[in-house]
């Protein structure tokens, strides 16, 4: 049995209407519909005629569908989504009795919190090859409230039922009503979850990221979590584990490596990329002392071999040597914390941030290269980048001292102050270039990025207001 949970609506009338056959365009499924049942004082709109030997089919839903309208009406929130409608389908060849089915339907209702004060009816449809019921529903319920559990009651209080964790709920239930019904179980590759229909694959970033890690499985079994984050980070997904107030390990996260990507909890993607699935249903080993640097504990996000990033690039750390700051340069700075902070060493003050360089390559795939050969190919690249960077902003800093520390500990700062998209051509050989123009997309990024912290340091050097101690 197959649960479906289908768009939800603000009125009635359109989708008791279809399901009902109720139309006059409908007219020719109205044979293989038949009334189930529900919550309702409404009953089978169906009056069936036989004269002359010829056998007709008439329909009546006004009555249904004014119950359900003055059930609604009680709610006074928003009735955007107050009508539900849910889909429960058997496999071809499989079919139950009315009284099955109503059994079912009120076992299923129950499961997504639907009771007596809710109204629902439901209709068998046998127009195709797969028996299914149409369940319409109203979502207002009424809840008895009062103040504490020794006063009166104050009356009704009337909401719709909640939605959340459906999904789950209806998939559980099915496998109840198979049970029961010596029904079969839909088959799955493990992989797939049932969702909202109407959902957008592209945007739909949970099922993306399933996608991907079911290929990853099934051709690059990684077997270790620096495998892990490696071979997800070579596919455009980032990784970051999340800790508890005892620093174990407690949750994964995946995020698309694309402009809307967002961090999704491994347990909302599928319960085997969770943290604890990884390790006992995909057999994913952990060690820490092997496993926690690949993984960027301590840091905000994994930390892949560069060769592995789908997006290449480095991070460095970057400094501006500055006198005492005054108070505009010092407000400036504590509000971006995330990406500046201020560094004192033997009583020399510096800003420090940190650069990242992404490398944006066509053409040439870089598994496609060897290993060795790329790392030492992009170290040169990453260094013309850089002297290229570090000229551009020792210029837009020209009163200041600026310089690049390669090994200072990036994880200071949670965010990039400047992050350089350099466009990289990739040849047939064994060469990458940088593309024409890229010193001035350098510059313009800078100025974007550090404009503003240029200008304030500047400013600071030729302030005369005093210094505020840090």
């Amino acid at each position: 049995m197959i649960s479906k949970i289908m768009v939800f609506a603000a009125t009635f009338r359109e989708r008791i209407e279809y399901e009902f056959a109720a139309r006059k365009k409908d007219k020719e499924k109205i044979n293989y519909v038949e009334f189930l049942g529900g919550n309702l004082v409404s009953g089978d709109p169906y009056v069936r005629v036989t004269a002359n030997g010829e056998s007709k089919v008439f329909v009546d839903v006004e009555p249904i569908i004014a119950e359900f309208e003055s059930s609604a009406a009680a709610y006074k929130g928003s009735k955007e989504k107050v009508c539900g409608h849910y889909v429960l389908s058997l496999k071809k060849g499989e079919s139950l009795s009315k009284e099955e089915w109503l059994t079912a339907v009120h076992e299923y209702m129950k499961e997504l919190g639907y009771d007596e004060t809710t109204k629902y009816v439901a209709v068998i449809h046998r127009d195709k090859a797969e028996e299914h019921v149409h369940i319409v529903t109203s979502r207002v319920r009424v809840v008895e409230r009062s103040m504490s559990e020794n006063r009166p009651e104050l009356g009704a209080n009337f909401q719709l039922v909640p939605t959340s964790n459906d999904y789950r709920k209806g998939m559980n239930v099915a496998r109840s009503i198979e049970a029961e019904h010596g029904l079969s179980t839909p088959k799955s590759d493990g992989w797939s979850k049932e969702t909202k229909p109407g959902f957008d694959p592209e945007k739909d970033q949970a099922r993306i990221i399933r996608g991907i890690a079911k290929d990853i499985f099934k051709n690059q079994r990684p077997r270790t979590m620096s495998d892990l984050v490696n071979t997800f980070a070579s596919r455009g997904i980032q990784i970051k584990v999340t800790e508890n107030s005892s620093g174990e390990i407690q949750g994964i996260k995946y995020k698309l490596d694309r402009e809307d990507g967002r961090w999704l909890a491994g347990s909302k993607v599928m319960d085997k990329l969770s943290w604890p699935g990884l390790q006992q249903q995909m057999r994913v080993s952990y060690i820490p002392g092997r496993d926690d640097y690949k993984l960027g504990r301590g840091l905000e996000i994994s930390n892949p071999d560069v060769t592995a990033v789908k997006n290449d690039g480095a991070l460095f750390r970057a400094y501006v040597k500055i006198k005492p700051p005054r108070e505009e340069l010092y407000h400036y700075v504590r509000s971006r914390r995330q990406r500046l902070g201020f560094h004192k060493d033997n009583g020399v003050y510096f800003i420090g941030f940190n650069v990242g360089i992404n490398l944006d390559f066509r053409k040439l795939k870089r598994h496609e290269v060897e290993a060795e050969k790329q790392r030492w190919l992009l170290e040169a690249l990453l260094a013309s980048c850089m002297s290229i960077a570090k000229n551009i902003c020792q210029t837009f800093f020209s009163e200041c001292s600026f310089h690049f520390d390669y090994e200072a500990d990036i994880s200071e700062y949670k965010a990039t102050a400047l992050r350089l998209n350099i466009p990289v051509i990739a040849g047939v050989g064994d060469e990458f270039v940088l593309e024409d123009g890229a010193a001035q997309k350098i510059q313009d990024q800078v100025k974007k990025h550090l404009g503003g912290l240029a200008s304030a340091c500047i400013r600071n050097e030729y302030s005369d207001s005093p210094s505020i101690s840090l």
